[in-house]
């Protein structure tokens, strides 16, 4: 007993550890695509704004005697940055960095960010999973209207302003904070934040310095509001009258849902259905009908005779008879089901239970009173 205890913990042991590579491996794997779709990513990036510099240096030092550039299909679309390089590459390990920061948080650009550093601005978008977001009226960005966007009904132009997506790592939170000092409420930027859910808290600051060495109590970050949807009423909108209206009522000669749903909830050829097609309904018969055939020249016929059956053999293929010809039967007819649909429409709801169980002695009175 000892022997088999010690070889089924020394199996576990090898099936836990045989799971740990696995799934550090796959992880490693994740980690290594993530990255080369990163760079790929990034390099597309680069080729593509160094190859622009390069242009406007040309143009600048040829002055009158500079090329043409926005010629054939870039008539229009010049200097546009391809919709391929705006978005990042959304993490694929799952692992995401909670930064603390929502749709409708007011933040400041930092970092390299020459052109909008310092700006502040509200988050009108927020990708969790590649860890950017959209700013209002920050790092504007001239992009090629796409073709499934222009239509006979809603004609765009051919250029188009929208927010490119900024990383987190370069946005910080802005807020108000009370000043220990002076008691005025002032804007602070947040290097950290501290989430502690379901609440976030200031960490750090990064301006203004005496905020910095600041021993007060931290601060609790409100999270944004939430605005409400309006919605606006049509003439062509649909009542809740009209939807709470109960109009279907089930019956039990047809199905509720289409028969291919029922062929996927069930197998289409399971001995347990009864209602199938007219075709394996048909190839059943047929198959049934040569079986009958061939026994009966097997055991009228001139062919081989039939093995003889032992008395246990014989008393179960009779009980087997028997108990077919009773579940025949047992099955619901179409009529009974009919029968059993036009009661349940006309009765409606079933009663509670508490109210069947009053009813009862009320009618056994009744029905003594009437034999009397």
């Amino acid at each position: 007993m000892q022997k088999l205890l010690k070889r089924t913990s020394q199996v576990q042991k090898q099936a836990a550890r045989r799971q740990r590579i696995t799934r550090s491996k796959n992880a490693s794997d994740t980690r290594k695509l993530q990255h080369d779709q990163l760079k790929i990513h990034n390099q597309a990036r680069r080729d593509f704004f160094v190859s622009a510099r390069q242009a406007q240096r040309e143009d600048w030092r040829l002055g009158p005697l500079a090329p043409r550039r926005n010629v054939g299909d870039k008539v229009e679309t010049y200097g546009t940055v391809p919709l391929r390089l705006i978005n990042s590459p959304e993490k694929m390990d799952g692992k995401w960095k909670d930064w603390g920061i929502r749709e409708g948080d007011r933040v400041c650009v930092v970092g390299d960010r020459k052109r909008d550093k310092g700006k502040i601005g509200v988050v009108k978008e927020l990708n969790e999973k590649a860890e950017t977001c959209k700013v209002t009226g920050l790092n504007m960005i001239s992009i090629a209207t796409p073709e499934y966007l222009k239509t006979e009904d809603r004609p765009q132009p051919p250029v188009q302003t929208i927010e490119a997506p900024l990383p987190l790592s370069s946005v910080r939170l802005v807020t108000p904070v009370k000043d220990p000092y002076t008691g005025n409420i002032r804007d602070v930027i947040v290097n950290k934040i501290s989430v502690e859910k379901p609440h976030r808290y200031i960490a750090n600051y990064i301006q203004p310095q005496k905020f910095k060495n600041s021993r007060a109590k931290r601060h609790l970050i409100p999270w944004p509001k939430k605005e409400k949807p309006q919605f606006e009423d049509h003439d062509d909108d649909t009542l809740r009258i009209d939807v709470e209206q109960e109009t279907w009522v089930p019956t039990l000669l047809k199905t509720p849902m289409p028969s291919a749903v029922i062929d996927e909830l069930r197998n289409k050829y399971s001995k347990f259905r009864t209602r199938h097609e007219d075709s394996y309904v048909e190839m059943k018969e047929d198959m049934d009908r040569k079986t009958k055939e061939r026994e009966s020249e097997l055991r009228w016929g001139g062919g081989t005779p039939r093995a003889m059956l032992t008395p246990v053999q014989e008393l179960n293929r009779q009980r087997r008879i028997e108990r077919k010809g009773v579940e025949e039967e047992n099955k619901l007819t179409e009529e009974v089901l009919a029968g059993i649909g036009e009661t349940m429409a006309r009765k409606g709801k079933r009663l509670p239970l508490r109210d069947a169980e009053m009813d009862q002695p009320k009618v056994g009175l009744e029905a003594t009173e009437q034999g009397r």
